[in-house]
């Protein structure tokens, strides 16, 4: 801990003196951040890769994170540049990749207009969505002269000298706001809001769902659709409408045709999941829910199965399964892999289980494990052939945003974010390596 206290130091004095412009550079490479603690629950060492004085999140536990050579690890920021631009207006969060092995951060986008990134699955990449002058736009930012470049300290870097500009959605009474790029790096799906007729969205509201009291109503309806824009190309094209707001759109590593994505509602849903089949132009529902089933967080972490959480911290909720499930999409089988922290094991470990229940899930990309975080702020692992459940790391305070616990491709490391250091202040990117998986 004292190697903490003098790294934060260290950088506090760097902060003050050069001001937080001084990360603001298209670019910028800082040195590794990374220490280690002991959970002091689970006695597991825990690698916490950036300091806790910054505020620092992984992209979402849908998202691919890593670059296609392994060596990356891509993250978001808002707390490494500056909070407003010279017109006084609030910046966004810019998006750095961290050296794995060495720690070292390089500063990936810059700018107002940044919007989102993705990592390319079979090349050395970076998709980039900006809105520029009102126009979503998509960029390919190739790393491998990026990175070399920035770790020689060069000069002057800016995003115009490396990056190709790809196309653009811009259709009338279309909104654009999240992408996703296929295995194949050829097509980026692309999600919008849409205006539609009256008539579209008075059907709409008529099917919607209506939560109970206790539910609040987050998210107004709104149509909504999947669009698509060529890698090589350019081109852009239309591929389904959907008569309900589309969220978490990711793809699958393994088929390129294939994508999921959900009826994001804020809360619950009559029917959440969707895969659409690029190839078919058609949709169809993963896993057709009962009344008593609240699916959220579904991932797509192998080629046949989605992973997702059935909700259990509401009494009604807990009169049939719940917790992390998985089903086939070629047979439809669905299976419950297991669930921690409902009531009756709250009072029978009340030492160490707190909070009730899981609500965001993943999997090794072999199917092997999977891991949930839990609404008392713990991470877990299930090894999936036994059940066998495994308490990994506590105390993560769940705000200002949630644990969204992942894996690393090759399934040895398990990352998640956490407040611990900060009361649920900040957020601080952390890692467990799972040498008893392998």
């Amino acid at each position: 801990m004292h190697n903490l206290f003098q790294r934060t130091a260290l950088l506090f004095a760097v902060l003050v003196c050069g001001g937080v412009g001084a990360h603001a550079q298209f670019g910028k490479v800082s040195p590794s951040e990374m220490f280690t603690y002991d959970d002091p629950t689970t006695g597991r060492t825990i690698t916490v890769l950036t300091d806790t004085t910054l505020n620092d999140r992984y992209l979402y536990q849908t998202d691919p994170m890593w670059t296609a050579d392994g060596r990356y690890l891509l993250f978001r920021s808002g707390s490494r540049t500056p909070a407003k631009g010279p017109d006084g207006k609030k910046m966004p969060m810019q998006f750095f990749l961290m050296d794995i092995i060495s720690g070292e951060i390089v500063q990936a986008t810059e700018g107002a207009e940044t919007l989102a990134a993705y990592p390319a699955a079979k090349k050395n990449a970076l998709f980039i969505s900006r809105r520029v002058e009102g126009v979503w736009t998509l960029y390919e930012l190739p790393l491998d002269r990026f990175l070399a470049d920035a770790l020689r300290h060069k000069q002057g870097m800016r995003p115009a000298d490396y990056e190709r500009r790809i196309g653009t959605w811009e259709a009338r009474g279309e909104n654009p706001f999240i992408f996703a790029v296929d295995c194949d790096d050829r097509w980026a799906y692309v999600g919008v809001h849409r205006d539609g007729t009256p008539e579209e969205l008075a059907a709409a509201e008529a099917k919607a769902f209506r939560p109970d009291p206790t539910q609040p109503l987050k998210i107004k309806v709104t149509l909504g659709g999947l669009r698509r824009v060529n890698i090589a190309t350019g081109k852009s094209e239309a591929v389904v409408d959907t008569d309900f707001r589309v969220g978490h759109i990711h793809t699958s590593r393994f088929r390129p045709n294939e994508i999921l994505f959900c009826n994001e509602t804020g809360g619950d849903a009559h029917q959440r999941m969707w895969l659409c089949d690029t190839d078919e132009r058609a949709i169809r529902p993963v896993y057709e829910e009962t009344p008593l089933d609240w699916v959220t967080h579904e991932t797509f972490s192998t080629e046949d199965h989605v992973y997702f959480c059935v909700l259990g911290f509401q009494e009604r909720l807990r009169r049939q399964a719940n917790g992390i499930f998985r089903t086939n999409l070629r047979t439809g089988d669905t299976e419950c892999l297991g669930q921690v922290e409902v009531e009756k094991d709250r009072q029978a470990h009340p030492e160490q289980l707190v909070g009730r229940g899981f609500w965001h899930c993943n999997a090794t990309r072999d199917g092997r494990l999977s891991t949930g975080d839990t609404f008392g702020g713990n991470v877990w692992v299930i090894h999936n052939a036994t059940g066998h459940r495994q308490l990994i790391a506590t105390d993560c305070r769940m705000k200002p945003d949630h644990a969204h616990p992942h894996f690393s491709p090759d399934g040895r490391r398990l990352l998640f974010q956490s407040g611990h250091f900060t009361g649920g202040r900040r957020l601080n990117l952390m890692m467990t390596e799972l040498p008893e998986y392998q």
